[in-house]
């Protein structure tokens, strides 16, 4: 009889923290990379200022993005495009660069932002976004980054899910630093 009601309690606990884990919780605050500020640092940009980064309404990734049962929502402004403003913006002070009255700014939209936590053994996301820099309104850079980014995962949804969330903030440095060593971006931070 111990044996069952044992069983029954460790079933009832199983099904239980699986309707508790279907809930939105934030993507951990972007950590800038050494590596970003590093390639900012030798670019011999000037100061920049950092616009706005559009989400279309119906992108889906653009405000919150599905984790199995769960979803992850921005921890800075509405959508994803704000996180990926606010990225930038970081990088951009680390390296002493950033300068919100700058006549140049580099702007965008996100065109994908997806993550499939669904894998048995690994799971992988992508981050795609238009870039824009303008001087004085004048375009100097218009290209799109597109990256995908694979890492180690597990079937159990309590390993899988938080090792997506972890692995998001990387995608994001992954997407800056394709921006950063673009030659042609390069060239139009500069005078």
């Amino acid at each position: 009889m111990f044996q069952l009601s044992r069983a029954a309690s460790l079933a009832a606990a199983l099904v239980l923290s699986a309707f508790a884990v279907g809930c939105a919780g934030p993507a951990p605050n972007y950590a800038p990379s050494i590596d970003n500020v590093e390639s900012l640092k030798r670019s011999g940009s000037e100061d920049v200022n950092v616009g706005a980064f559009t989400v279309a309404a119906d992108l889906p990734g653009g405000k919150a993005i599905s984790l199995r049962a769960n979803s992850m929502v921005s921890p800075v402004g509405g959508n994803f495009g704000d996180y990926i403003a606010s990225a930038l913006r970081q990088e951009l002070e680390l390296a002493k660069l950033y300068n919100a009255k700058s006549g140049l700014e580099v702007s965008g939209a996100l065109l994908r932002n997806n993550i499939d936590a669904g894998g048995i053994s690994t799971s992988t996301g992508q981050i795609e976004a238009r870039f824009l820099v303008k001087r004085e309104g004048q375009v100097r850079f218009d290209k799109v980054k597109r990256i995908e980014h694979q890492w180690e995962s597990s079937f159990v949804g309590a390993v899988a899910i938080p090792l997506a969330v972890n692995n998001y903030p990387v995608m994001v440095q992954k997407l800056l630093g394709t921006l950063f060593t673009d030659p042609d971006f390069v060239q139009s931070m500069r005078n």
